[in-house]
């Protein structure tokens, strides 16, 4: 099963960057194969990795939403977040938090929520040089290179739990920029195969 589960996550990847110039760039090769290796120790949920369709180009000016009512808890969304961003399979270091609720069967998910007017950002003694907001789009984001793990971000986002958090090892703050950069928008929403997870434009209720 894993064998034939890495073949169909590596030739989808490879399939794709035939269509874009430049082919598949090794961050996502490395993050949809990782996906793979994890979930194949796991089971059970090894069928759901497989990305799901969606829209290029997503909205950032956005957020992530979550739709409890399909999610099935998998937490392929966590992991390849993580593969992304860091290129280690460890949930922690996420840029969201997958919530279980076991005995309801049910889950909800922990992720910035990209504030109109981000408390995380007033409160950042670097602000525009460690936590910044893309003059384009809007999008909040870390700028790790100045970040110096004060965690006043953190303190000041309105959210409990903290929707930006601190790598322990690297000492700075991170936190979800909606794959800022990527052409495809959010990894945790091309891989969930459930359709659970959407970025909807503020204030407008509209899904993207």
């Amino acid at each position: 099963m894993l064998p034939i589960l890495y073949s169909t996550i590596r030739g989808t990847l490879m399939a794709r960057g035939k269509n874009k110039p430049g082919g598949t760039n090794r961050r996502e090769f490395l993050a949809g194969t990782g996906a793979a290796l994890a979930f194949g120790a796991v089971g059970g949920f090894a069928a759901r990795i497989s990305p799901a369709a969606v829209t290029p180009a997503a909205n950032p000016a956005g957020r992530i939403v979550h739709n409890s009512s399909l999610c099935a808890g998998c937490g392929v969304c966590g992991l390849m977040c993580s593969l992304y961003h860091e290129k280690e399979t460890i949930v922690a270091l996420s840029r969201s938090e997958l919530v279980r609720e076991p005995f309801e069967g049910a889950s909800s998910l922990n992720v910035c929520l990209q504030c109109l007017s981000p408390g995380c950002y007033q409160s950042c003694p670097r602000k525009d040089s460690a936590l910044c907001i893309d003059r384009i789009t809007g999008v909040k984001y870390v700028n790790h290179e100045k970040c110096d793990g004060c965690a006043k971000c953190t303190q000041g986002c309105p959210m409990k739990p903290a929707r930006i958090k601190l790598n322990p090892d690297k000492k700075h703050a991170f936190k979800c920029d909606l794959c800022r950069g990527r052409d495809k928008g959010p990894i945790c929403i091309e891989y969930c195969s459930q359709h659970a997870l959407t970025v909807m434009r503020q204030n407008s209720g509209v899904q993207l």
